[in-house]
């Protein structure tokens, strides 16, 4: 009787494929120290790229800056002593084990190198590609939408000038079917995924084609031009500033501007449709809105942003434990939960909120600031019979939008305000030196065109150089106010309420 032994089946006793061999380390990187598994058969430099993206990734986790290279240079894996590993051979062949710690870091190229030049043809050319780079796809794509946007301003200016002294659908039709066209491209292009250059040339594109949608609306209306032509283009042009920041979420301060620039002459416009008001009366009442806007803007851009301030208690104590008045007095949670109430999720939405803020504020300032501007050019009428009295309220408005501009830590924002006086001055100026068109008010009007930019340069100069007590400071805010105290008595005379309350 001959008993076999059973054989082992090849196919099932056969070995796996061998895993390769692993290795946990501890890589510094800069200032942290982070658990990487390597692989220890393969050789260093293979796994230095894929090392530093990962190390980038997880620092970019943990908020800490990345590590960059330099100009000239390698990144290297060190012993903690600063002596790097090999780049040819594995890190079990170098004595890496689990537990290792290890050194990332970028070792800069000490040797110097200079180009070989063989001729000065070649310098020449090298020079000048590093120092006037050549047309790239970012540089062609923005140059040939600006060359859009002024061909489709120009043409639709034209319309509207030829709209202007004549009666007719033409302007109408085209600047509806130009707006038409840019509003599908700019969909179009929007729709589509890509970086920021798309999606830079799908806004110009959807921006500019507001202009002639605008202009089209306004040429619609039958008859000669007036307010009920330009209440309907501007009431197209609110409408499109809300359809852009509404599904966009970009171009908040360019669309408050509009938004709120639009809605004031369209009340304009209704009104002096409506009442057949007179154009002082219109552009004073128009100046004191302004001047109020400017001012309250801050508590407005805070309440567009939903940015709710804190409530703080009485001094006596009392209410001090009773909920927000924003906020419910009772608050039911689930069982094993803390009560919260209503507020931020995280740090990320408080600084998306102060961004927000920040647009709807420059949005507003520009607005308010604009319509300033142009209500106080626009009352300065050089034949009326008590001219100086514009003037003076003129000048009153100038130096309160200027001493308020120290009210913003953004330079923007203070260069918005500063620019607006200096613009007032200078619209005031030349509308007199057109208006009277004499020798006496032509010197008189570039002296304080030149002057007034002149005095600004001084004062950007000195001022924030310079530091002023207390007292001055206070001085200047008192100087404000008597300025905006002296605004509305003026615009009221200006208006004639005055004469209509004494003559009642």
């Amino acid at each position: 009787m001959t008993i076999e032994r059973q054989r082992d089946n090849p196919a099932i006793a056969a070995p796996g494929p061998a895993l390769p061999d692993r290795v946990l380390v501890a890589v510094i990187a800069g200032a942290t120290k982070i658990g990487v598994v390597l692989d220890a058969t393969a050789a260093v430099s293979v796994q230095l790229a894929a090392l530093v993206d990962l190390v980038n990734t997880r620092l970019g986790e943990l908020g800490q800056p990345p590590l960059t290279a330099g100009p000239r240079g390698r990144w290297t894996l060190c012993w903690v002593d600063g002596s790097p590993l090999k780049p040819g051979l594995s890190l079990a062949a170098q004595g890496v084990s689990d537990g290792t710690r290890l050194w990332l870091r970028f070792a800069a190229d000490t040797e110097a190198r200079i180009n070989v030049v063989e001729h000065v043809t070649s310098a020449v050319a090298a020079e000048l590609s590093k120092r006037w780079p050549a047309v790239t796809p970012v540089w062609a794509a923005r140059v040939g939408a600006g060359m859009v946007v002024a061909g489709v301003l120009a043409a639709t200016a034209l319309m509207g000038r030829w709209r202007y002294g004549h009666v007719g659908w033409a302007p109408a039709v085209y600047c509806g079917g130009l707006a038409a066209v840019l509003l599908a491209a700019a969909l179009i292009v929007l729709t589509r995924r890509g970086g920021v250059v798309v999606r830079g040339l799908g806004d110009t594109l959807l921006l500019t084609g507001c202009v002639p949608a605008a202009v089209a609306a306004a040429a619609a209306v039958p008859g000669p031009v007036g307010a009920p032509h330009a209440a309907l283009g501007l009431a197209t042009a609110l409408v499109a500033a809300l359809l852009v920041v509404r599904f966009t979420g970009r171009h908040i301060a360019l669309g408050t501007a509009v938004l709120v620039t639009a809605a004031a002459g369209m009340v304009v416009g209704l009104v002096r449709m409506v009442l057949v008001t007179s154009a002082p009366i219109l552009l004073a009442v128009l100046l004191l809105v302004a001047v109020i806007g400017m001012h309250v803007a801050p508590t407005l851009a805070r309440w567009a942003a939903g940015i709710r301030l804190p409530v703080f208690p009485s001094a006596s104590g009392r209410w001090i434990f009773e909920a927000r008045p924003d906020l419910p007095a009772d608050h039911a949670v689930a069982s094993g939960q803390v009560a919260t109430f209503a507020g931020p999720e995280s740090v990320r939405e408080v600084t998306v909120a102060t961004d927000r803020a920040h647009a709807y504020l420059t949005g507003l300032l520009v607005a308010t600031t604009g319509l300033a501007v142009v209500c106080s050019v626009g009352l300065c009428d050089p034949h009326a019979p008590r001219r100086w009295l514009p003037l003076v309220l003129a000048g009153l408005v100038a130096v309160a939008v200027l001493l308020r501009g120290r009210s913003f830590t953004d330079r923007w924002q203070a260069t918005i305000l500063a620019g607006a006086a200096v613009a007032l001055v200078v619209g005031v100026a030349g509308r007199y030196v057109l208006g009277l068109w004499t020798m006496p008010a032509l010197l008189v009007g570039v002296s304080v065109i030149v002057a007034v930019p002149v005095a600004g340069l001084v004062a950007g100069v000195v001022v924030p150089n310079r530091f002023y007590t207390p007292t001055f400071r206070k001085v200047v805010e008192w100087i404000e106010y008597v300025c905006l105290t002296g605004i509305f008595p003026l615009a009221f005379w200006l208006m004639g309420v005055l004469a209509a309350i004494r003559y009642r």
